[in-house]
């Protein structure tokens, strides 16, 4: 293998090595996605093999006598290749990217050589093509005064001359089954707008294929992700309010007393809470007139512009006592009068146990 031919620049390509070429890069890809997965290290595959596959593609631009920016078209079908291996989701992209890299690969090689009298070496002329030749040394032959005189030539190790010629691989001038590539040439010529809407048809069908099956996966997977999943059932909590005169209200869940009222327009959350004693400070205690003090667990402020202060079912006893008999109740800054609250609570069949 001539390695150093793969990097020339001035040399030339014929059909059948850019095509190998072009296939090895998409085959290391595809064996660096097994052995890796999608990994960023196949980007740098990618790179790596770019440059290759565009010295190539120009070796076979200049073997055809065709514009150099024809190799473009071959590295569209990489770069989407390399995205949709490491980014993609979608096996029928990547199939569709290769699809669309064999058509650009068998157009490219498919060119007809211009040059008539190059000879290929593994596909390859220019020169870094290696040559095989034997290099011998000189046969020395006596002389009658004793000397030695170098006499013209080479001889080999085995005693014998040996040159070999170079082996050299020419363009055989015939497509597939047989046609020559002139006709094909020919019959491109007089069909090219048939040929062009032809192949820029399917290449926009295999693209917009490939982009639907990636956009309707992902799409699939985000439904799947989105679908609701079976909660328990909540258990709805009976909540026996009575409006006391003042303008807010005590409710009772169960054993947990929560005192109610209509607050500014603000946006829903937590005012105050006593498990991180952070929030309005104000709302730190519920103070009586005679400097009773009880502490809220939590204070919120409802999407209803309403206020909610709860507290310890361990209070819940104590506060509603002080509520029937105490003048005024302060809590966030609001003071509520109680005139009126005793008769209030004892209307309410829940409230006359704490009484």
């Amino acid at each position: 293998m001539q390695y150093r031919s793969l990097f020339c620049v001035r040399g030339r390509d014929n059909g059948p090595r850019f095509a190998l070429i072009s296939a090895l890069a998409y085959l290391i890809l595809l064996l660096g996605f097994i052995f890796i997965g999608a990994s960023s290290a196949l980007i740098i595959i990618g790179l790596f093999l770019t440059p290759l596959l565009g010295l190539s593609g120009l070796r076979r631009m200049r073997d055809a006598a065709r514009p150099a920016w024809l190799l473009g078209l071959s590295f569209i079908p990489l770069l989407f290749f390399v995205l949709s291996l490491v980014y993609g989701d979608s096996l029928s992209f990547s199939a569709s990217c290769v699809v669309f890299a064999t058509l650009i690969t068998g157009f490219l090689a498919m060119q007809r050589s211009a040059s008539k009298n190059s000879h290929y070496h593994q596909g390859y002329s220019g020169p870094a093509a290696m040559t095989a030749g034997g290099k011998g040394r000189k046969r020395v032959e006596p002389t009658l005064d004793g000397s030695a005189a170098p006499v013209g030539g080479h001889i080999s190790d085995n005693m014998s001359e040996q040159v070999e010629e170079p082996e050299s691989y020419e363009e055989t001038g015939r497509g597939f089954d047989g046609i020559s590539l002139e006709q094909w040439s020919s019959w491109a010529k007089q069909n090219r707008r048939l040929l062009l809407a032809s192949v820029g048809g399917l290449s926009c069908m295999i693209l917009i294929a490939g982009v639907w099956s990636l956009f309707s996966g992902a799409a699939g997977d985000e439904d799947v992700a989105q679908e609701p999943e079976v909660s328990a059932p909540q258990i709805i909590v009976k909540r026996d309010e009575v409006k006391l005169p003042d303008g807010f209200s005590l409710i009772l869940e169960h054993d947990l007393l929560v005192m109610r009222w209509l607050g500014e327009t603000e946006e829903p959350g937590t005012i105050w809470s006593l498990a991180t004693a952070q929030g309005d400070k104000t709302c730190a205690h519920l103070i009586f007139n005679n400097g009773t003090r009880y502490r809220p667990v939590t204070v919120e402020q409802m999407p209803d512009t309403g206020i909610e202060a709860r507290f310890s079912p361990l209070d819940t006893e104590s506060i509603i006592s002080d509520i029937a008999r105490r003048g005024s109740v302060k809590l966030c800054g609001y003071d509520f009068s109680l005139k009126g609250s005793q008769s209030a609570l004892a209307k309410s069949g829940s409230f006359i146990p704490y009484l």
